[in-house]
């Protein structure tokens, strides 16, 4: 059991104490590896002419594919249907289905009832779904904003109506912005009020004031994130702070050592339980919003106040239902709002009897409820994971085509032999069966979108787009001093712009649980054995002060950060104590040896420059104790000895003029480090070992790495909400972030982009949108929901109807973000 509970389990007295053990907890059990007895110092050498060293960004291993190739999102394990060992078929995970979830159908049910209904809102309007009710988004145009960090709503005010010429927010790269308003494009929620009582059904509330919105509804400081997809996630949240351990109470899973649920023990006596079920960021993200004076509740209403209004309540009571939804048809009469049950009886047959079938009274927080009202917000967590683990678009254009790439039994990428910027033979993945691209194309024409052509005018977007796009989106990025980013760069390795390293495997994203649990790659696996964390890793981050010069014909002008190793450095000297690396000699001419910035940080979380750090730190805030949301930054301050912590660390090998890998310096072929430079002394590459408490660490400012399905349809984009198309968010990276922050991870850096360049990577982003989730078809449909866009001049509420759609889904596609084209700048 993790570290938390353990503690717990020794002072809680006198409530039985239940721990589920969450995956990746207990960071004190894992074992020491390589452990150095002295500080260390080697020196490695690139000896070939023309070689030197390259980061881990363009240094695949030798005869080994240059990335991890991009496969259908249902090769991806649901965290909570993980396949049955002996079958291969998904199931329930087996400590829900022992411990608390008696019937999945039920518990589904109950989950999408919650999820959409507004009743749970104090002011009766607010559901979930009203800040997630498209595509897992809020497309809301009218008081979406939130004034930012420093407090003005530039350019704007309250009640503002959104438009395209609003957008983008930022333009252009650190240090020469055309643009730079700091509001946030976040979502409306209710407006500010006191809870006073809760009876069935209502609630009593006082208005009061907030000091930016007055007593209109207020508005988040954050963008609302997809829930599609959302199950795969390690944590959720922008800043992490959804945890992946469910503790039944609130979003900080063990972190919080005080959070108990109430149940019956073996004797058929209540008692207090501490529950810690793995991989339930969903469930630990879903108990946060209700209770939140902004976005769902008047303040001071707690989860067993809701439900004293909702458990005797008639489910979406406000709402329609269409008789053929997917999940909640069965419990629908044809012409009536809700559904023909209560949420007391869906409980108790979602739930297993232990954790409601009694009659006697509990006290929570010094109040008397039933054994369902204080235990609401467990009902409530659970059922809405269980919800949100059919919300998988792994059904897109593209996802069929990746799945042609790989071979159906061995779930290996398909390669052949092919040639490399040099002349070499190396390996590529196959192309696909590329008619699978073309209904993405045919959308787009038939909607009359086009794209700027090279000799003027404008074109449809093609297949070839959408394929060149792919290319760019895995492949490493280049070394400088190529020519630009070539497209169609399948026998080009290291010719990409490096996307696929931070939307790593069939989820698109590295903050997966699978990444972060198991690993994707062979070397994260390789790392896993060995008994490192694969929540953490250590990077080489480069010289960030001062910057170094510009490099012609690559970036315009000099990068902050610069790439970890300046690319053709011949000799590297490196101190296995400090993890400290040190460029005594570049391109054969000898310098003033400079010491590498060697940073941890948290796996899928990454400062992408799109606001000043001090404005939002995001991952670098801290939880309900004052200790780091960051795993990194928690593990130095929490553990007497961080150093049983193992992190994984960017590795280094020789590369040619073209960041191609040749000569490999150390691990043999054949290991899963094969061609990395390794320290002697443990056996694994460089810069890996036990966490020190007083390293540096590159977690402010940092944010969670989203998955890309159906990006199209769920803009403005980033935490700020401050890019409107697809096209405007490609333009931030391609400027190598808007803003000089000095965690900015080395791979955002301006990568020197064409039109044709952009072109390609939204059309590839396109061609991941599902067509289920574009029609609303099942799993996607849903009741209705009248949504709050705004006031009108009286005061009163603007409302926007959004119709209850049925599993067959809807005529008429989902509209993006103010309807603009995604490849619109």
């Amino acid at each position: 059991m993790t570290h938390i509970a353990r503690t717990a389990a020794r002072t809680l007295t006198p409530a039985v104490l239940l721990a589920i053990v969450s995956c990746g907890g207990g960071s004190e059990e894992r074992p020491p590896v390589g452990t150095v007895s002295e500080p260390l110092t080697f020196t490695f050498n690139c000896k070939a002419p023309g070689t030197g060293f390259g980061d881990a960004f363009v240094a695949p291993a030798p005869g080994a594919l240059p990335f991890v190739p991009l496969n259908s999102l249902k090769t991806a394990p649901n965290p909570i249907f993980p396949p049955n060992p002996a079958t291969g078929v998904p199931t329930l995970d087996p400590t829900l289905a022992a411990y608390y979830i008696a019937d999945v159908t039920a518990a589904t049910q109950l989950g999408k009832a919650f999820f959409w209904d507004v009743q749970a809102g104090s002011d009766n309007r607010t559901a979930c779904a009203t800040c997630h009710f498209q595509a897992g988004v809020d497309v809301r145009t009218r008081n979406q904003l939130n004034p930012g960090a420093n407090g003005l709503f530039d350019g704007a005010s309250t009640n503002y109506p959104l438009a395209a010429a609003n957008y983008p927010f930022v333009n252009g790269p650190a240090g020469a912005l055309t643009r730079n308003v700091d509001n946030v494009t976040g979502s409306q929620g209710v407006r500010p009020m006191l809870f006073k009582s809760a009876t069935t059904g209502a609630e009593t509330t006082s208005a009061t004031t907030d000091p930016i919105f007055g007593t209109m509804r207020q508005v988040t400081g954050v963008n609302a994130p997809t829930t599609i997809n959302a199950i795969f996630n390690h944590r959720n949240f922008f800043n992490g702070r959804a945890q992946p351990e469910f503790n039944g109470v609130n979003p900080w899973g063990a972190r919080d050592p005080t959070a108990r649920v109430w149940a019956l023990n073996s004797a058929g006596v209540l008692a207090q339980f501490i529950v810690s079920i793995p991989n339930a960021s969903t469930a630990s993200q879903a108990v946060g919003p209700p209770l939140s004076p902004v976005e769902m509740s008047a303040s001071g209403r707690t989860f067993p106040d809701i439900g004293i209004k909702m458990l005797d309540s008639k489910p979406l009571a406000l709402q329609t239902v269409d008789p053929k939804d997917g999940v909640l048809g069965p419990l629908v009469v044809a012409g009536v709002k809700g559904l023909n049950t209560t949420y007391a009886a869906l409980i108790r047959k979602a739930f297993y009897p232990m954790w409601w079938n009694s009659a006697a009274t509990v006290k929570v927080n010094k109040k008397s409820y039933t054994l369902m009202q204080a235990n609401f917000s467990f009902y409530w967590g659970l059922a809405i994971m269980m919800y949100e683990t059919t919300l998988v678009s792994n059904d897109s254009p593209m996802d069929r085509y990746a799945a042609t790439r790989f071979d159906p039994v061995t779930g290996l990428p398909k390669t052949v032999s092919c040639t490399d910027l040099t002349g070499k033979q190396t390996l590529c993945v196959v192309q696909g069966d590329t008619t699978l691209l073309q209904p993405v194309v045919k959308r787009l024409g038939d909607a009359g979108i086009t794209v700027p052509a090279a000799t003027g005018g404008t074109r449809a977007v093609t297949i070839d787009d959408i394929l060149a796009g792919l290319d760019l989106f895995e492949q490493p990025v280049p070394v400088p001093g190529t020519v630009g980013l070539p497209l169609r760069t399948t026998t080009m390795p290291g010719a990409g712009a490096g996307c696929a390293f931070c939307h790593v495997g069939a989820e698109t994203t590295s903050a997966s649980v699978r990444n972060v649990t198991v690993g994707i790659e062979l070397g994260e696996q390789a790392f896993k054995k060995g008994g490192f964390d694969l929540r953490l890793e250590r990077m080489l981050m480069g010289v960030r002060s001062p910057a170094p010069a510009p490099v012609p014909g690559f970036w315009p002008s000099a990068p902050q950060p610069p790439p970890p190793v300046p690319y053709g450095s011949d000799i590297i000297t490196y101190d296995n104590a400090s993890y400290a690396l040190s460029v005594t000699d570049i391109k054969n001419a000898p310098v003033t040896p400079q010491k590498m910035s060697v940073n941890t940080y948290d796996v899928g979380w990454y400062n992408l420059g799109a606001r000043p750090t001090a404005e939002n730190v995001g991952l670098g805030g801290t939880d309900l104790n004052g200790l780091p949301l960051s795993w990194t930054e928690y593990f130095q301050k929490t553990l007497a000895n961080p150093a049983t912590i193992m992190v994984p660390g960017g590795a280094l090998t020789c590369v040619d003029q073209f960041g191609l890998p040749v000569a490999p310096p150390s691990a043999p072929s054949g290991s899963a480090f094969a061609g990395l430079v390794m320290d002697p002394s443990t056996n694994f590459p460089i810069l890996s070992g036990g966490l020190s408490a007083t390293e540096s660490t590159d977690v402010a400012g940092s944010f969670k790495t989203l998955s890309l399905r159906n990006l199209e349809l769920s803009g403005p984009y980033f935490h700020t909400g401050g890019k409107a198309t697809l096209r405007q968010a490609i333009e931030l990276y391609d400027d190598g972030g808007n803003f000089a922050n000095a965690t900015l991870p080395p791979l955002i850096r301006p990568l020197g982009m064409t039109e044709d360049h952009r072109t390609a990577l939204v059309a590839f982003l396109v061609s991941l949108t599902d067509d289920r989730v574009l029609y609303q078809r099942a799993p996607f449909d849903h009741p209705s929901i009248d949504v709050p866009q705004g006031q009108d001049a009286s005061g009163a509420d603007l409302m926007t109807t959004i119709p209850a759609v049925g599993a067959t889904g809807s005529a008429a596609p989902l509209q993006r973000f103010l309807g603009l084209s995604p490849f619109q700048p």
